[in-house]
């Protein structure tokens, strides 16, 4: 317990205050944090749900309008396209509140401040209503055409993961106003607290994910009355848009100066030249994270282009199997996002030991579940596929979150969701001229080789590029220095004042929470 310096004291009456005040903040905070959680996931719940429900018609659809493989490649390839720009755009547009989409749009809803989080939204929401809408022509070109405003605008997962991390970051900075104001040493460790915002987030897309295609495979109704469904839900979705909770930050001006002219001092650091320069250890660890995602997702689509044929030609797999498939999936991504993740950071905490876990994991689950010739055996194996993606993407999300200030939060998660748009047009075209040109077994081989190169390079540089760069562990730390060189006598277990001094990367870190 850390020991006030002798013969300082402090007047009651203002300690009380601060005291209160602070106390008032943490609430408020918190109160925001949990009320935003919840509302974004009946918003994502109800959006899923409906755009889900479509799933199971789709393909029966494109047989009917007369979209052959050469129609479905180029869709598929327009959309990753769509997407590469628009998670990115996205991205920039939900940071900024002066934008004429957040005076428009942002401001309607509660607290009536400007907006650019819930101005991308609606914005997602409308689109999505806008595809579903142009769905019901019956026409190769309406099918064309509904593709493009969900592609290019709905990115309301990525926001709403920029809008948790904002959440925390009010969060943390009123623990590390208190804890300065009454002069603790305690560590703060929000990374839990983050990765379980995201899992519940995460949960809450895979159970929606599972009920949509179940309903639709029960139900059985035509294309028409999935997408007039499909809208109510979406209109649900976009409804509660509107009472969803503005961060304790975006109700205020950026900086001390006026409100019209403070956003335009807003920061630049994380944009694609910077980061491929490695600059700053920030831009460092987003290109770390950047790195993953991109192979993570290029893993993926590579696999994706020999998995379904393998499955039709082992189990003679149709579309009541990949019903079931599709919501087994759900279910194991739900638990592991709500209770599997968070056990197993608790446990094992969240540096690159579990990344390493995970990619281990990834990388036999595939081979084995390729291979198999029991039906079981590739359950089994998806299983701990698809909790080892659930842990790696909580993690990453969490870790995303505490790299960026507020005004690049979305930005940063943009950029990262561009790079999996771009690894899924590349993906399916590597894979399938890997598989021509080096036979079938050949991409298999290759996303396993991607697996390890993430294995040695998330244990080589993940704790020393993101771990410590982070907000949280700067102010710690920086905290622990302010106090041994006050002289107050902190238990700080097996770290002594001396070997703080005398760390290199303490010493880094204090440099750089000081001069930046």
């Amino acid at each position: 317990m850390c020991k006030p310096i002798a013969n300082e004291t402090i007047p009651e009456s203002e300690d009380n205050s601060k005291t209160i005040s602070s106390d008032g903040d943490t609430a408020g905070a918190r109160r925001t944090l949990a009320t935003g959680t919840l509302v974004s996931g009946i918003s994502i719940f109800f959006l899923i749900c409906g755009l889900s429900l479509t799933f199971p018609q789709m393909q029966s659809r494109r047989d009917e309008l007369g979209c052959d493989a050469l129609c479905y490649g180029s869709m598929t390839s327009v959309r990753g396209a769509l997407g590469l720009v628009g998670t990115a755009l996205i991205g920039r547009l939900s940071d900024r509140n002066d934008s004429l989409l957040a005076k428009s749009l942002g401001s309607v809803g509660k607290g009536g401040n400007n907006s650019g989080r819930r101005g991308c939204l609606l914005l997602g929401i409308i689109a999505s209503l806008l595809g579903l809408i142009i769905a019901l022509d019956d026409s190769l070109i309406g099918l064309w055409l509904s593709m493009i405003p969900g592609a290019f605008l709905q990115h309301n997962f990525d926001v709403f993961k920029s809008l948790l991390s904002e959440y925390h970051n009010d969060v943390d900075n009123v623990k590390d106003k208190l804890e300065n104001d009454a002069e603790e040493c305690e560590e703060s460790l929000p990374i839990p607290s983050r990765s379980s915002s995201v899992g519940k987030l995460g949960m809450t897309v895979g159970i929606s994910f599972m009920i949509g295609p179940m309903f639709a495979a029960g139900a059985n109704p035509s294309f028409q009355s999935a997408t007039y469904i499909a809208i109510f839900c979406i209109l649900v979705s976009g409804a509660s848009i509107f009472i969803i909770p503005l961060p304790l930050a975006s109700s205020k001006p950026l900086c001390n100066e006026k409100p019209d002219t403070c956003e335009t001092q807003q920061s630049n650091e994380f944009t694609l030249s910077k980061m491929i320069k490695l600059q700053t250890p920030k831009t460092r660890a987003a290109m770390t994270l950047l790195v993953i995602r991109l192979n993570m997702a290029l893993a993926f689509h590579i696999f994706n282009t020999i998995w379904p044929a393998s499955l039709k030609a082992r189990f003679q797999f149709g579309p009541s199997d990949h019903a079931r498939f599709m919501s087994f999936i759900g279910i194991t991504y739900a638990l592991s996002q709500g209770f599997v993740a968070k056990r197993m950071i608790n446990a094992l905490g969240t540096n690159g030991k579990v990344h390493c876990i995970c990619c281990t994991m990834l990388g036999i689950g595939r081979y084995i579940a390729f291979h198999t010739d029991h039906l079981v055996v590739v359950y089994a194996a998806f299983l701990f596929i698809i909790n080892a993606l659930g842990i790696l993407n909580t993690v990453i999300t969490a870790d995303t979150g505490t790299i960026a200030s507020k005004n690049e939060i979305g930005k940063l998660f943009g950029i990262l969701q561009a790079s999996e748009s771009a690894a899924g047009m590349v993906g399916p075209v590597l894979g399938g001229t890997i598989s021509h040109y080096l036979g079938k077994d050949a991409p298999l081989l290759a996303v396993v080789g991607i697996y390890t190169f993430l294995f040695f390079f998330m244990s080589w540089g993940y704790d020393g590029l993101v771990l410590y760069i982070t907000p949280s562990r700067f102010l710690s730390i920086h905290r622990r220095m302010q106090l041994v060189l006050q002289g107050i006598h902190c238990q700080l277990g097996t770290l002594s004042p001396m070997h703080i001094l005398v760390e290199p990367r303490i010493i880094f870190c204090h440099h750089f929470v000081c001069h930046h």
